[in-house]
């Protein structure tokens, strides 16, 4: 959205406020009747590759140049606006902790137990991580680490707070809403989690298809039920846990699709066991070895009116016939990528994992520690104990690491004065 002047302003974690302006970006006529949208007829015309040659031809080049920037703009910028300067301040610390989520939380604990002062940061505007919007049996824990580190002298946790980059000798700028702070700490414990993957199918873009994840948090941050009838897409416990959640929120989970040939028993079995709640009692169906082949649209083509599911075998090629499931929601877990920029800036090595079918950190820097999903760990009790892992690594770290020497001052011997230290400044 742009607010007044304000552009590329985020929607989706902005909260409102009193006598704000919002526009629509990117839309000719808004979101829902966005004129530019006639372009989606003109699709079989613009095959892939199709622009790379426009860009070479000179004289087609001035006008999709044109039209390209016009529907891609994020805003208005107005020349009258004036300079903001955004405040800054320092601050310091022994261990930093990057994300809020069970892993986190429990990192920063075990730190300060062992007498460490520590930070912990996490963008969202409340902490806890996928604890706060995945429930199961996270929530209760989740609440519990809360409350310990609200309470603890040695922990202090900032919201609304990402941290934007990662710089030699542990240097953090932490993003604020209304300020900068350049944050010093002697140990980084990153516990950053992990981005839900999509699955591709055709029409997967439709307004009504979304990640787990996020119907997860429409409900339980924004109180939104999703959807009515709805289609799961899964291939791990979170996409199980996901049509749980909908089925305790009065939808109607009118089936599991499972990429996995034999998934486990014990999550056939409580399907088996599942219904929403104020409709016929009935089991969730299973299909086991299925994928979604299409997502079929409304009549209107903005939403979801049925998806398309076949079996697949182990090179996921569609084999068999198909079938349409009515529905008018398609939720998919099905994958997770690590949320791994940091690491990665901060030199660390990545390998794949086969059985996770993940990068995970495989080589860490010296003062760098890593836990929870980032890590490649998922449930709640590992990720307790691997947050708690991390941070009495990074306590130890802290403990034993000592600040150089400082240079001698009024001898004979010219003093160099090198690069400071993170101790230094």
């Amino acid at each position: 959205m742009q607010s007044g002047e304000e552009l590329n302003v985020r929607a989706d974690v902005t909260p409102l406020a009193a006598e704000m302006q919002l526009e629509a970006v990117n839309t000719f006529g808004g979101v829902v009747g966005d004129r530019a949208s006639v372009l989606n007829f003109l699709s079989p015309f613009l095959p892939v590759g199709f622009y790379y040659k426009a860009f070479h031809n000179k004289k087609q080049f001035p006008f999709w140049e044109r039209l390209i920037r016009n529907i891609s703009g994020l805003g208005k910028a107005e020349a009258s606006t004036p300079h903001i300067r955004t405040p800054k301040r320092y601050d310091f610390c022994d261990v930093l902790v990057i994300g809020a989520g069970v892993s986190g939380l429990s990192a920063a604990l075990a730190a300060a137990e062992a007498g460490a002062d520590v930070v912990i940061v996490d963008e969202n505007a409340k902490a806890g991580g996928s604890g706060s919007y995945q429930r199961g049996d996270q929530v209760d824990r989740t609440l519990e680490l809360l409350s310990q580190v609200a309470q603890h002298p040695r922990i202090r946790l900032y919201t609304e707070t990402q941290a934007a980059a990662y710089y030699a000798d542990q240097w953090v700028p932490l993003v604020q809403p209304d300020r900068l702070i350049k944050m010093r700490s002697k140990a980084t414990i990153v516990a950053s989690g992990a981005y839900e993957q999509p699955a591709v199918f055709r029409n997967n873009d439709l307004p009504g298809v979304m990640l787990a994840s996020a119907a997860q948090r429409l409900i339980y941050r924004y109180a939104v039920q999703p959807m009515q009838r709805a289609v799961c897409l899964v291939a791990n416990r979170d996409g199980y846990r996901a049509a749980w959640d909908l089925a305790a929120n009065g939808v109607s989970v009118e089936a599991i699709v499972d990429l996995r040939e034999h998934p486990p028993a014990d999550l056939i079995e409580e399907a088996r066991s599942r219904s929403a709640p104020g409709t016929v009692s009935k089991n969730i169906p299973v299909f086991p070895g299925h994928c979604i082949y299409e997502a079929k649209p409304n009549p209107a083509g903005d939403g979801v009116a049925s998806a398309v599911i076949g079996a697949i075998d182990s090179e996921g090629n569609f084999v068999g016939g198909k079938r349409s499931i009515s529905c008018d929601g398609i939720i998919m877990s099905v994958g997770w990528s690590p949320a791994a920029n940091l690491l990665y800036q901060a030199g660390t090595k990545m390998r794949f994992d086969e059985a996770l079918q993940q990068f995970v950190p495989a080589v860490l820097p010296a003062g760098v520690f890593a836990c929870g999903r980032v890590n490649g760990v998922f449930e709640v009790e590992e990720k307790e104990r691997d947050g708690d892992r991390a941070g009495r690594e990074a306590a130890e770290f802290w403990a034993t690491a000592t600040p150089p020497t400082p240079p001698r001052v009024g001898t004979s011997e010219p003093t160099i004065l090198k690069r400071p230290h993170s101790w230094g400044i």
